[in-house]
Formats: C-alpha cells, structure tokens, sequence
C-alpha cells in the first residue's frame, strides 16, 4: 500500500510538469509557488488544528519542519525558474538526478551503507532518465544550471524527510514545512511585487491543482511514507516521475515516444524493478538468518 502512494505521487507530479510549464509562461513563478504553498497550508493547519492542536506545540517538529519548508521552496522555485530557461526533457532530466543524490547524502553525511545492488539500480535508473528525458538538439543552458540547485535541493528535502519524520509526529511535521514554505514563498512573492501578477481562468484552476494535488497529498505522502519506507526506496520510486509525465504528455498534448525514449523508460522501470527484486531477497536471507 505505502509503495502504491508513492508511485501515486510519481503519477501526479508527472501530471503537474506540463501545467507549471505553461502556467510560468503567464503568471510569475514566485506566485506560482507562494499560491501552491497556501492552498496546501490551509487545509493542512486546519486539520490538525481540529484533530491535534497539541502537535503544533512541538519545538521539534517547528525546527524540522521549517528546514523542510525551504527546502520545498528551494526545489520549486529552481525548478519554476529554470523551465523558463530551458526545456521541459532537460528538467525532468536534471531533477531526476536526486535519485543518485539520495545515497551519496546519506553516505556522506549519516555514513549509510548501501549494497552493490543498489548502485547499479540507481545506474541503469540514470540511463534511463537520460534516455526518455534529455533531448540532444538544446543546448546547455542557464535554465538547466538553475534546475541543478532543484535536484540538489529534492535530494537533500528526501534524505532529511526520512531523518525527521522519525523524531517528530508526522501531522505537525507536515504543517510546519508547508507554514514554513508558505511564509518563504510569500517573501520572494512580495519581493518581486503582487501588482505584476494576472491571474487567468485557466492559471487559477492550475494553481489549485497543483496546491491540492501537486503539493498537499504529494508532500504529504512523501514525508510521511518515509516513517515505514527507507528514502533510497523512495527516491527510486519517484524516479517514475519522467515515465508518467511522457506518459500525460502523450494523452494531453499528443506528444508521441521515438525509440529512444521507450528504451529510457524500459531502463527506468526495470533499475526500480531490480532494486525491489534484490532488496526483498536480502531482506528475505537476513529474516532467515535471524530465525536459523
């Protein structure tokens, strides 16, 4: 069930990444976020105020959650900015390399191991980004330097995700990081100026769903699914991300797969499929060991 949530999250994010790249092109990206922000706020305080006021009190949980909170905004914005930049293969390539970042993080910084599997599910998972994703034909740019700082950003908000949750209740978590985004986003929001912004019909239905959709239920299960799921498993898993999008892509905008691209996603699907296989073995040997 709890993987199942998080290929639920791959699958709507792949569904928001052509919505931000047509929203940006209208509407200034720091509201982009700012509105994204307090639409998953709202609801989320609200529940928790109702259902646990006493978890907002935690001291903890309001550190963390802030860290997350810039984190998550950090990883917006880059990604919002650099899509004005660069194109949209390029993006999905670039943020999808948080993949390989989650393990070097937690080696580097919590000293974790990881087993020679695992390095090359996250491998051919790469190759396979590259495939689907990055077109030859646009040149490196700007755009794509900005979108860097989103996947160093996404690594650091997974490995720290699943450090936290298990120091503090997940609900008030949760609140805190998007309190703490929202109160960020709102700054840079009013940085740039509210009276250059012009909302159209279709950018507000956009901003709601990617509030409601794209941010509340997706960084809410991301967070609180790392209580029970280690954040390299995670982080493999979102790695679909890419497969969906092309996947909406195709179904929205009749964007059609060539031969490379199908490859990258049968590379993409086959290094996730592998980690699971051989995680569940070792898992397997390790419960026979202890029982023999």
């Amino acid at each position: 069930m709890k993987n199942f949530l998080i290929v639920l999250v791959t699958i709507v994010w792949g569904s928001t990444f052509f919505i931000v790249k047509d929203t940006v092109d209208s509407v200034n990206e720091y509201f982009i976020v700012y509105g994204r922000m307090l639409i998953a706020t709202i609801p989320m305080l609200i529940f928790v105020l109702i259902k646990k006021p006493k978890l907002l009190l935690d001291k903890k949980a309001i550190i963390n959650g802030s860290i997350l909170g810039f984190l998550l905004v950090a990883t917006y914005i880059s990604q919002t900015i650099g899509l004005k930049f660069t194109s949209s293969g390029h993006s999905a390539f670039i943020t999808g390399i948080a993949v390989i970042l989650v393990p070097i993080i937690m080696f580097f910084i919590f000293k974790s191991k990881f087993q020679k599997s695992d390095i090359l599910s996250f491998i051919i998972v790469v190759i396979g980004l590259f495939l689907l994703t990055y077109d030859f034909e646009t040149k490196f740019n700007k755009g794509d330097l900005i979108t860097l700082i989103c996947a160093i950003s996404a690594g650091f908000h997974i490995v720290f995700s699943g450090r936290f949750v298990k120091k503090s209740d997940p609900l008030a978590l949760i609140t805190y990081q998007f309190i703490s985004g929202t109160i960020l986003s709102f700054i840079g929001a009013a940085i740039v100026g509210f009276e250059s912004v012009s909302l159209s019909t279709n950018s507000i239905y956009a901003i709601l769903y990617l509030g409601l959709f794209g941010t509340l239920f997706c960084y809410f299960v991301s967070v609180w699914v790392q209580k029970y799921v280690s954040s390299v498993r995670v982080a493999l898993i979102f790695s679909l991300e890419p497969v969906f999008a092309a996947f909406f892509g195709y179904l929205a905008l009749n964007e059609k797969l060539n031969e490379k691209e199908i490859t990258g996603m049968f590379l993409i699907l086959s290094g996730v499929i592998m980690y699971q296989v051989f995680r569940s073995d070792i898992l397997r040997k390790k419960t026979l060991k202890i029982k023999n």
